[in-house]
């Protein structure tokens, strides 16, 4: 294995354990670390995306869920929801790279990065966490709806978990804390994730590709790699982190991917 392959893992690994904590998968970056660090083809990069979001989401799920800070209820409502978005955007997306090439697809990205941003800085100096009032799911479901079916669309899309979105809407909508609010994210990305995954493979083909390209011994024990670090790392965040830490590493850490697909489309000019 060469040094830009292990650069590449280790890489991985440190997304999983940063953004365990915050209710993102880490597609955001993870694709651009397949495309531009290994040099894949955007359509392999999203399905390797899509394979280690789903780690992610599992292993923080786990940790989240023992912890308490999950909305069982709302995260059953977002699947109904999520799920079939999530078959819609795959088209979308195999369609948008037909036509345009991946240039559609960073476009997009950055635009709902920004809307993220946006939504997250306005609530966090808007009011303190602190004195907010957790709003029953019955109150705003067809605005929860909504807002989960543009998570699915956009994890088909993009290749993502839908988990900046998912965050950014139980904290918009259902005023969760964010502690909460990233453990439900988890709850619905899990599920929204696989059917994504297993749509962009049967939409591309291109499963042989991507053994080729990563072997089949690092196609099991990245996967793995990245769900315990995924697990521990939302086990020690949960337990250790302030709430208000967390809110601002998310916007920390949304702010770097904006600025990774603006400065690609810049150079692309």
């Amino acid at each position: 294995m060469d040094w830009i392959s292990l650069l590449a893992i280790f890489c991985l690994l440190i997304v999983a354990v940063a953004f365990s904590p915050l209710g993102l998968g880490g597609g955001i970056l993870y694709v651009p670390i397949m495309h531009y660090i290994l040099d894949w083809e955007i359509k392999e990069s999203l399905v390797a995306s899509l394979t280690l979001v789903l780690m992610v989401a599992l292993g923080s799920s786990m940790a989240h869920s023992k912890s308490g800070n999950a909305h069982a209820e709302a995260a059953k409502l977002g699947r109904v929801s999520a799920v079939p978005s999530a078959v819609i955007g795959v088209i979308l997306s195999s369609a948008l790279i037909s036509s345009v090439g991946d240039i559609g697809i960073k476009i997009i990205a950055s635009i709902i990065i920004f809307f993220v941003i946006e939504r997250t800085l306005r609530k966090t100096l808007s009011q303190d966490e602190l004195d907010q009032t957790e709003v029953p799911i019955s109150e705003n479901k067809n605005q929860y709806i909504a807002g989960s079916s543009f998570a699915g669309i956009s994890s088909g899309l993009l290749g993502i978990g839908g988990g900046a979105i998912l965050v950014t809407i139980n904290r918009s909508i259902l005023k969760m804390d964010s502690k909460k609010a990233a453990g439900t994210s988890y709850l619905v990305a899990a599920t929204i994730t696989p059917v994504a995954l297993i749509s962009h493979l049967i939409i591309s083909r291109n499963l042989s590709t991507i053994i080729d390209d990563a072997g089949v011994i690092a196609m099991i024990v990245v996967p793995l790699l990245v769900f315990t670090s995924a697990y521990f790392g939302a086990k020690y965040a949960i337990k250790n982190l302030p709430k208000q830490i967390v809110s601002y590493v998310f916007l920390f850490v949304v702010s770097i991917s904006l600025f990774r697909y603006l400065s690609d489309l810049i150079s692309q000019i």
